[in-house]
């Protein structure tokens, strides 16, 4: 197996366990399960990490995808790496200086990161599972958005792989935010 089909099968059930870890979490807290309690109570607390941690796999994860297996980075990609990248050193930094001021920033940006992603996610679904399209932003030096490089599990793509990553460091800043205010 070559290193872009490993990499892509690692990433992908990654993706995949954080995903339906994501849904296992949302039940547990419609359900108002303890457990949810917990698991929001310990987000929280190691936010910065966890921030860190998901930041720095996603911009390595892209940047390897670009540079070592060689897959170009289209308009939409470059503009979630916009919103993504900045995020890992954010997180160091705020990391190293003990700084929990950082969360409403990160939380604008995964945020927005994240809706690019949802579009070019639902882009990637039409375009695989029926006859309609939506509309790829043409840049003349950029590749087409129209190519789909990675397809796992009948819906991870390289845009899920960053719309997974840009949810969870929605959550964990958003916990963070939260948690600080009840502190207060």
């Amino acid at each position: 197996m070559e290193l872009g089909s490993l990499f892509t099968k690692v990433i992908a059930l990654g993706t995949l366990f954080e995903d339906v870890l994501l849904i296992a979490l949302l039940l547990l807290y419609l359900m108002r399960n303890p457990i949810a309690t917990m698991l929001y109570r310990w987000s929280a607390r190691h936010a910065l990490i966890l921030g860190f941690l998901m930041s720095a796999s996603a911009t390595i994860g892209s940047l390897l995808y670009s540079e070592v297996v060689g897959f170009p980075a289209c308009i939409l990609c470059w503009t979630q790496r916009i919103f993504m990248y900045p995020m890992m050193f954010l997180f160091a930094l705020a990391f190293y200086r003990k700084d929990g001021n950082i969360f409403v920033y990160t939380l604008l940006l995964s945020l927005i990161g994240g809706s690019v992603a949802l579009y070019q996610w639902i882009k990637d679904m039409l375009a695989s599972y029926s006859h309609t399209t939506l509309p790829c932003p043409a840049v003349s030096d950029l590749p087409s958005c129209d190519k789909i490089f990675v397809f796992e599990y009948g819906y991870i793509t390289i845009p899920m792989f960053a719309l997974t990553a840009f949810i969870v460091i929605a959550l964990v800043s958003y916990f963070a935010i939260r948690s600080r205010k009840n502190e207060q």
